[in-house]
């Protein structure tokens, strides 16, 4: 298995290199990362105006930003949770905690940015609450817009790496995801989470190394 993890694994990193490349040659693009990590942005007229009628209470607009991001919450909460968690009853909790906090948005960034680090937050706290080994017997890849990551068609790979990334603290698991399987570049990164390139650089070295040890020490004991 472990042979076959490394394959698949090489294969992953070179698309992912591949996406990030076409980002950084292709700058000038409508929005080069939502080519990449973000295809579940929506595309809006005017988001900046439904936001505020949305902040103001009308929930016609509200929905409408519902509608447009649920995708794009439950693509990363997902990537970020794994396997074992209520996806729907998190995705719900990251709108309820939208709807309370949209006012407090001041559109001195995204807004996609914004709510992925509302959705992270909410997704941190879940991943801490139950820092235990969970079912992993009745999950399967997302489907929707998932991309490169759902044609491993090798389930137990997935399998051994979620399990695997139990392991790892939520921030490095994070640094590990986008990188490595959304294919975003460490600038990407840097404007989502707010941390530095060299803290993210280092979080995504620091999580290979341990996750090879993972898996090789797992294979020679038989087990996951």
């Amino acid at each position: 298995m472990i042979a076959r993890f490394k394959a698949n694994a090489a294969s992953r990193s070179s698309q992912a290199e591949g996406r990030r490349q076409s980002a950084q040659a292709n700058p000038n693009t409508d929005d080069a990362m939502s080519q990449t990590a973000h295809d579940n942005q929506p595309r809006f007229d005017d988001e900046s105006g439904l936001i505020d009628r949305a902040a103001g209470g009308d929930m016609a607009a509200f929905r409408l930003l519902y509608d447009g991001y649920v995708h794009y919450v439950s693509h990363h909460v997902g990537r970020l949770m794994g396997p074992g968690y209520e996806l729907e009853d998190v995705v719900q909790e990251v709108f309820v905690q939208v709807f309370r906090s949209l006012g407090e948005f001041r559109h001195e960034s995204k807004f996609s940015t914004w709510l992925y680090r509302l959705s992270r937050n909410v997704a941190i706290d879940h991943l801490r609450k139950r820092a235990k080994t969970v079912d992993l017997s009745s999950w399967r890849p997302l489907k929707a817009n998932a991309g490169e990551w759902n044609k491993l068609e090798a389930r137990e790979l997935v399998r051994a790496l979620y399990a695997a990334m139990q392991k790892f603290s939520v921030e490095n698991r994070e640094a590990f995801v986008l990188y490595e399987i959304e294919g975003m570049t460490l600038r990407e990164i840097e404007e989502l989470t707010g941390e530095s390139i060299n803290t993210i650089a280092a979080r995504v070295r620091r999580t290979r190394e341990q996750l090879r040890g993972i898996l090789e020490a797992t294979h020679k004991g038989g087990s996951l």
